[in-house]
């Protein structure tokens, strides 16, 4: 997605929160109920993945699901890691890119979004794919992962140096001019030492957010947050309530939000935990991502 496109969807976006109701606020009995409401405003899966990556399904049948499943908007973001098939190969990412746009072609049932997942690499927010192949795309996600050094990878032992390399990571991130999303935020919770939403001290948080806003960058709640945890004994419902903590926090300060999957096999669409999650922390509707304001782009 282009700086210049970018900026004038989120410019818009934002500008679209000042007057936007509350996804929980009550509505007059004549208006639509709360549920039509949220799935109006949340029926997109920004964040999923295919055979290009570890995904089991085509992009074919990827789109051809999103279609069935009635969703306004899906993204394909294979993960385009230092290893993967798309970053290793020209070849591989100029297929996927025209495999996309095949997909997406000849229908017009669901927005498609050429998108990618990188990685973070290190503290410093480096990340696995360069200016050049994301000018390409247009729904650029990037998470923490077993290539981010001193996070993830080398996690030191000291949980409280844990968590400040993982928000310096997410502050690196914010100055990546082309990067639209930093994909499921603190998962922490399967690394030794673990580390809960809750641990995270607050004013680094806020730190956090006022950067992601100013920044532009999206914050992606994806449904099963849980795996990033299933190491721990927390018990999933008190997940749930720090993440909505966390979500209410960053939404405070203006954060952007979209709501994914994270689809590798046959979640696509499914975002119920995310919906909830988005629902209890009370983001208005106008700071959730609208996929018919991303630019598209033919390659």
């Amino acid at each position: 997605m282009s700086n210049t496109n970018r900026r004038d969807f989120l410019r818009a976006s934002v500008a679209a929160a000042a007057i936007a109701t509350p996804l929980n606020a009550a509505q007059p009995a004549q208006n639509k109920t709360d549920s039509e409401q949220l799935a109006s405003r949340l029926n997109h899966d920004l964040h999923t993945h295919t055979v290009f990556s570890d995904g089991a399904h085509s992009i074919a049948l990827h789109i051809l699901e999103a279609r069935a499943f009635e969703l306004e908007a899906v993204a394909v973001t294979d993960h385009y890691a230092p290893a993967g098939r798309i970053s290793k190969s020209e070849e591989q990412f100029d297929l996927y890119l025209a495999e996309i746009e095949r997909a997406r072609s000849g229908q017009d049932d669901v927005i498609v979004l050429k998108g990618v997942e990188a990685s973070a690499l290190d503290t410093t927010g480096r990340i696995s794919i360069d200016q050049q192949h994301a000018a390409r795309l247009e729904w650029i996600l990037c998470h923490l992962g077993g290539e981010a050094e001193g996070t993830l990878r080398n996690t030191p032992s000291d949980k409280r140096q844990y968590v400040e390399n993982v928000v310096r990571t997410y502050m690196g991130l914010c100055d990546v001019e082309y990067l639209d999303v930093i994909a499921h935020p603190f998962n922490t919770g399967n690394t030794r030492p673990p580390a809960f939403p809750e641990d995270y001290p607050p004013h680094l948080l806020r730190e956090l957010a006022a950067k992601m806003a100013e920044k532009k960058k999206v914050f992606d709640v994806m449904n099963d947050m849980i795996y990033w945890f299933h190491k721990t004994s927390i018990p999933p419902r008190e997940l749930t309530a720090q993440y909505v903590e966390l979500v209410k926090l960053f939404s405070s300060e203006g954060v952007m939000f979209q709501v994914s999957s994270d689809d590798h096999r046959t979640g696509l669409g499914n975002t119920r935990w995310a919906k909830l999650v988005v629902t209890r922390a009370g983001v208005p509707g106008g700071q959730i991502v609208d996929p018919k304001r991303i630019a598209r782009r033919e390659n």
